[in-house]
């Protein structure tokens, strides 16, 4: 609380003071002298003047007529041609006597990059006067006639342009190739040159991701940072799975490490930029935390001075779907070819007249009825149509000694099915302030996120697709089950009682609802003695509640109790990170020397209490713990956590084309014995600029080549070397237990460990217009812990151990950037990025590694393992009896990781016009389709529509002769691999017919038990986003005075194609009857007062 209450107060003051410098007065004297009009102001605005009357004469006589102006610009005009200069301080106004008079003139310009894009923010300064261009570019300045402005932002070379008596100056900035274009924030938030890194980052400005919005803004980085995998699916609150080099990476928030805090929780509006540091090495200051590397998000500031405001709205709609679930609509639910209601879905053929007694849920009575496919479309009917609503204003006011910026936005999320809809709303406030060698940062984040209804997906008895795809067939239209109760509380609409759910109950009344809330904020002081000196203090915070409610009426299948059910559970928790750093830098001759030391905190706590019934529901309908047959049951937990850290880093370069950093950073962890809880991560890195020290051919502009080592250690996890004895309550007569732990706890344990080394290269091409940066890494894991069996005589059933297995992680990186085209009127820039990650065995443990054939030194360690069938030495099936048998000894699918991931995205500019558009995929990798094997199994799938089918049930053949062969004579013997050691069988061809039925179900058990024919590739590509901007013209804009205004068209997730998966969208990287992919297409506006 009194955190929030500084930095509200640190905001409240730094808004105010530079508001009162843009606040609007209006003053109309005629003939009146300065001294007269001043003590008009002074009583008009509360100003006070201060001024020697020996340099300053008042007497000139003045006009002026202002309406709704800022003070500056009042000052400006009473002060014009006159050798009086004025400045602010707090209230006051400092008048003085210029120097030596010269005339002005009033210059308006415009500042853009090479791309001729509008660069907004650039410092414009004539010496003593400073100014800066606006979101458009635009700027206004008041300067000598003959002076010169100096042009500066940051990674563009500074220009100084003579005035030479103009009016109108349009700036063109170019990249400073002497520091490659980039800024970064690396590790602690310290922002540094990129050439001078030793490893691999990557940067993503936040306005590609601020048009196209969707529900989360992970989505959008899709293909945007080479070995960056982002795993995505439309389906209700599902969040993109993050992972750098195939380890999920610590999220940084300016500069301040979180720990409840995910993307999901920080709009795409108030995104400055992401930058990845994509490994160990990058993030090593930030010891184990960042062994998986860092996405460090710095927010939007104020920037502009005076008041901004902008409005950014981008809604989206349903228009299709790129990947749907489809059934055959030519067979009833039932088995050997016979309606069933609650069965499988090999029934009787729809559509031929036959009639069989079926539930009616109209009179909700038993009936004669004729079987026809009336539910062809069940699913497209019980769908509805999917939104995104996702709208941002923004408020910034900047003053000469800081600034504040308030944002709020709401996205809303209608799901595809009922009940379905969420609702997430972010407050951010930041602000800073200067004075003198001192600067105060300061900034909050409140985001809420609240659903009604989970949603109902995967294969399981509260799945949608499970009840309403899977397990039963068309012959009935599901918009006639909508009221789907037939006693209210007690019983449901549906066809069947005993395995499935009407889907209409599942939305409305198995119920998961959730209403989660987190706050993170830091506030940072910065001092700066002389340029050698900085001093660091930085706090930041986070903290989260959620609370969830989980019920379901007495008589649901797929319910958690078929006699009803209530739970609640709250979690909260938070999470405190300080740092306290020094940094001296020193310049000798051609070296630049650099070092800081620091020391750091970081607490977290976690705690939760769960309530739930017992036996069933008291009362129908009354969800609530006090309506528990028994007594309810209730649980809690609590864990906490601190690491102390002492770290420091070195940097020095020569001639600035030769750089070296050194890390080292010691913890002190709360979870370890108190003689062994500390740790060390040492990290070293380089990188030199040989272009610097060679002639080399007139193309290549730049040219380094960098490398890096790290090593990471990992304590156990919290309470994991602790004795632990599991408490249970009203056991037996009312009476607790205590259960002595079965599993032996080590406190020597060593620390699971992590080598890491990456090298690479970076080149700029023809004048920076293309850059081509590759990385290498190779990564080792060793001391696994691992519980190991031992014998009960202990007491025991396990014990902690270090195991031998070593794993090693190797991958490839390519990022390419280029601005294909440069014209005038016409630009092109496009980007490729290209990676490769994969992990394997590089030690075995003779004792304790999987016993596999394939688990060897240098093998995959991401294999698929199934039980496939019997084959021949051919590759055929072999049938016994006309049916496959299933091996009994296990084999390698695939391997799940892909061979490589791969994101493409470009930019057209064209005028007024601006066309954004990416793709990314996978190629390679496998995956097991649950609802193709699913679909198999019940019969619903379409392809089971076949003659095959149609034999077996309309004319009552079982036929059916499956490709492959059957043993004639002889015997086979395995080892204890599966390995052949004889085999004397003779086979022929399989003759032998069975049902269509039986045989396919064979193929396709249940989905516990994969097969091979439905492990299939994950290779995909996608077009993923896709925008199209009109920027109005002024003549526009100045109608509704708004500096800048566009419209556009906008889509997301548009298109799909998938080598082997049909009916369900690959890019989740799991398939468990996943609902259908949305396409959304809508609009944007954005606007900018």
């Amino acid at each position: 609380m009194k955190f929030r209450g500084l930095t509200l107060f640190l905001g409240i003051l730094c808004f105010s003071y530079c508001f009162a410098q843009q606040k609007k007065y209006s003053l109309n004297q005629d003939n009146k002298s300065l001294q007269e009009v001043i003590k008009q102001i002074e009583t008009e605005t509360g100003h006070r003047f201060f001024f020697n009357n020996n340099q300053i004469d008042l007497s000139k006589k003045v006009s002026i007529h202002q309406n709704n102006k800022s003070i500056d610009a009042i000052l400006s005009e009473i002060f014009a041609g006159t050798n009086i200069g004025y400045q602010f301080k707090d209230n006051n106004i400092i008048l003085s006597r210029k120097a030596q008079q010269e005339q002005t003139v009033q210059i308006n310009g415009q500042i853009r990059d090479i791309e001729l894009n509008p660069v907004g923010g650039a410092t414009i300064s004539t010496g003593t006067n400073t100014s800066r261009s606006n979101q458009d570019g635009s700027f206004t300045i008041q300067a000598p006639v003959n002076g010169t402005l100096k042009i500066s932002y940051l990674g563009f070379k500074t220009q100084h342009i003579p005035i030479n008596q103009k009016t109108t100056i349009v700036v063109n900035l170019v990249s400073d190739a002497e520091s490659i274009d980039e800024v970064v924030v690396t590790a602690l938030g310290v922002k540094r040159e990129q050439k001078a890194l030793g490893y691999a980052v990557q940067k993503v400005d936040g306005q590609a991701l601020s048009t196209a919005k969707g529900v989360d803004v992970a989505t959008s980085l899709t293909g945007r940072v080479a070995g960056m995998s982002v795993k995505n699916s439309t389906e209700f609150n599902t969040a993109p799975t993050i992972n750098v080099r195939g380890m999920s990476p610590l999220i940084v928030i300016d500069g301040v490490a979180t720990q409840f805090v995910s993307l999901r929780d920080i709009p795409a509006d108030d995104i400055e930029d992401i930058t990845v540091l994509k490994g160990a090495s990058a993030s090593a200051l930030y010891g184990a935390r960042g062994g998986s590397g860092a996405i460090m998000v710095t927010t939007k500031k104020s920037k502009l001075k005076g008041l901004d405001v902008q409005i950014n709205s981008s809604n989206m709609f349903t228009s299709g779907y790129v990947a749907m679930p489809k059934v055959q609509g030519s067979y009833s639910s039932g088995q050997g070819g016979k309606y069933a209601a609650g069965s499988y879905v090999w029934g009787d053929k729809l559509d031929i007249g036959r009639t069989v007694q079926m539930y009616n849920p109209i009179t909700m009575e038993t009936e004669e009825q004729e079987l026809v496919s009336k539910g062809k479309d069940n699913l497209s009917n019980f769908q509805r149509p999917s939104y995104i609503l996702n709208n941002n204003i923004s408020i910034s006011q900047r003053g000469d000694h800081g600034g504040v910026r308030a944002s709020l936005t709401h996205v809303f999320n209608q799901g595809q099915y009922e009940n379905n809809h969420l609702n997430k709303v972010t407050y951010l406030v930041n602000g800073d302030m200067t004075s003198g060698d001192f600067k105060f940062e300061g900034g909050l984040n409140y985001n809420k996120r609240f659903y009604p209804n989970m949603g109902a997906t995967g294969y399981g008895g509260g799945g949608i697709l499970y009840n309403l795809n899977v397990w039963s067939g068309t012959e009935y239209d599901i918009r006639d089950y909508k009221n789907y109760w037939k006693t209210p509380d007690e019983q449901q609409n549906w066809m069947d009682q005993s395995w499935y759910d009407n889907p209409y109950y599942i939305v409305n009344e198995i119920i998961h609802k959730s209403d989660y809330n987190i706050l993170n904020g830091f506030l940072n002081t910065q001092y700066k003695s002389g340029d050698w000196l900085t001093i660091n203090a930085r706090l930041g915070s986070d903290f989260y509640s959620s609370q969830d409610k989980y019920q379901n009426p007495i008589g649901a299948v797929g319910g958690w109790n078929r006699l009803g059910y209530f739970s609640t559970t709250r979690a909260g928790g938070y999470s405190v990170n300080g740092d306290l750093m020094a940094t001296v830098r020193k310049q000798i001759n051609d070296f630049q020397l650099e070092g800081f030391i620091g020391t750091g905190i970081n607490y977290r706590n976690n705690d939760s209490q769960n309530g739930t019934t017992a036996g069933g529901l008291s009362v129908p309908g009354f969800y609530s713990l006090k309506a528990s047959v028994s007594p309810a049951t209730t649980s809690s937990s609590l864990t906490r956590r601190q690491d102390n850290a002492l770290y420091g880093r070195f940097t020095g370069s020569w001639k600035n084309r030769v750089f070296l950093e050194v890390t080292g950073r010691n913890d002190w962890s709360s979870t370890l014995d108190n003689e062994n809880n500390s740790f060390f991560y040492p990290s070293v890195s380089s990188s030199v600029v040989v272009s610097d020290f060679f002639n080399l051919p007139e193309a290549i502009n730049f040219w380094k080549i960098r490398g890096a080592w790290t090593r990471t250690k990992y304590a156990p996890g919290i309470y994991e070397i602790n004795q632990q004895y599991s408490i249970a309550s009203d056991v037996w007569q009312g009476l607790g237990t205590a259960t002595y732990p079965t599993i032996l706890r080590s406190r020597s344990i060593m620390p699971e460990t992590i080598d890491s080394w990456e090298i690479g290269s970076e080149i700029h091409l023809i004048k920076d217009r293309i850059n081509l940066d590759f990385t290498y890494y190779n990564t080792l894991k060793y001391n696994q812990q691992r519980n190991a069996s031992i014998s009960n005589a202990s007491g025991f059933n396990q014990t902690q151990i270090n195991i031998k297995e070593d794993l090693r992680r190797k991958g490839f990186e390519i990022a390419l950037n280029a601005n294909v085209i440069k014209h005038e009127d016409f630009n092109w820039s496009s980007r490729i990025n290209w990676s490769k990650d994969n992990y394997y065995y590089d030690n075995i443990d003779p004792d304790y590694s999987t016993d596999k054939p394939w688990v060897r030194n240098g093998a995959r360690w991401d294999w698929y393992g199934i039980y496939d069938w019997e084959r021949d030495p051919s590759g055929n099936l072999i049938h016994y009896g006309g049916l496959p048998k299933v091996s009994n000894y296990q084999s390698v699918a695939g391997f799940t990781d892909p061979d490589f991931i791969w994101g493409w995205s470009n930019t057209f500019n064209y005028k007024n016009f601006t066309l954004n558009f990416s793709f990314d995929g996978r190629v390679g990798g496998v995956m097991h389709s649950v609802t193709d094997q699913a679909m198999w199994n019940s019969g619903s799938h379409p392809d089971s529509d076949n003659e095959y089918r149609y034999d077996m049930v309309v004319n009552g053949n079982k036929n059916y002769v499956g490709n492959g062969v059957k043993i004639v004579s002889g015997s086979v013997d395995y080892d204890n691999y599966g390995n052949i050691t004889r085999d004397d069988r003779v086979f022929a061809d399989n003759d032998m017919g069975v049902s269509y039925e039986s045989y396919s179900i064979r193929m396709a058990p249940y989905i516990g038990s994969p097969r091979s024919q439905f492990v299939y590739s994950q290779t995909f590509l996608k077009l993923r986003d896709l925008s199209l901007i009109y920027k109005l013209p002024s003549n526009i804009t100045s109608k509704i005075k708004a500096r800048q205004a566009s419209i556009g068209i906008i889509g997301q997730n548009l298109w799909l194609w998938s080598k082997k998966f049909k009916y369900s969208d690959p890019d989740l990287g799991t398939e468990n009857l996943n609902s259908a992919s949305i396409r959304y297409i809508g609009g944007n506006i954005n606007i900018q007062f």
